[in-house]
């Protein structure tokens, strides 16, 4: 599936996004400076530009000079965020999955737990979202199976965004659930591990849950 790689101003370690042929990178603000730096230049550049370093703004100013139409400038004041108004956009575009890096961390916790309900704008879309970092993402398991090839082996979270999510079947993990409900007020979905000889899998048959799975 092609994919919209979306650039944010978070905390950002530089990474090997896999881009292919079809796929669209969107620099997100400052995002265009940690591109600049790894030497990638976006598809689109798109967001209000107040936090843009000296570098960063450089190269707006190319991509500007160059072609105007991979430019998008947001006012400060508006109701959407940056990411938010970037999704919008590669929604219009027609992408169906969204990679979000530089949307982890960094010294407003506010814009993390917005890009967490970003998440839950996508899949209300029809589309799907991962929050990616160096070695975790995290993503929405909505009434569906998510399957982990055999041989990944990392650490798995899951947490209930509704008030109750039913029929939560866990498998292929040191932790094993079979069609039992977990709520929105108890973490028990905390520090599970996924074991690389087996197959791993996660069904949430009713509701949404957030899942996080890191690696090292």
């Amino acid at each position: 599936m092609k994919k919209c790689i979306l650039v944010c101003a978070g905390d950002f370690t530089p990474v090997d996004f896999h881009k292919e042929e079809g796929d669209c990178i969107i620099a997100v603000d400052n995002g265009l400076t940690y591109l600049t730096e790894m030497g990638v230049l976006p598809d689109y550049c798109l967001g209000d530009f107040d936090s843009l370093l000296p570098l960063g703004r450089q190269t707006l100013e190319e991509i500007q000079k160059e072609d105007p139409s991979r430019v998008v400038t947001l006012p400060v004041a508006k109701d959407d965020t940056d990411t938010m108004a970037a999704v919008r956009f590669g929604l219009k575009l027609g992408y169906l999955r969204f990679d979000l890096y530089g949307t982890l961390g960094g010294a407003r916790i506010a814009h993390t737990i917005a890009n967490l309900q970003v998440l839950n704008f996508i899949r209300n879309n029809g589309a799907q979202g991962y929050l990616m970092d160096l070695n975790q993402m995290i993503f929405l398991i909505r009434n569906e199976t998510k399957e982990f090839h055999k041989g990944f082996a990392g650490r798995f979270s899951m947490f209930a965004v509704d008030p109750e999510i039913r029929g939560v079947t866990i498998r292929g993990m040191k932790y094993e659930v079979s069609d039992c409900t977990m709520t929105n007020d108890f973490p028990i979905g905390c520090s599970n591990e996924i074991e690389p000889e087996r197959q791993a899998a996660v069904t949430v048959a009713e509701g949404t849950a957030l899942a996080v799975v890191g690696w090292d």
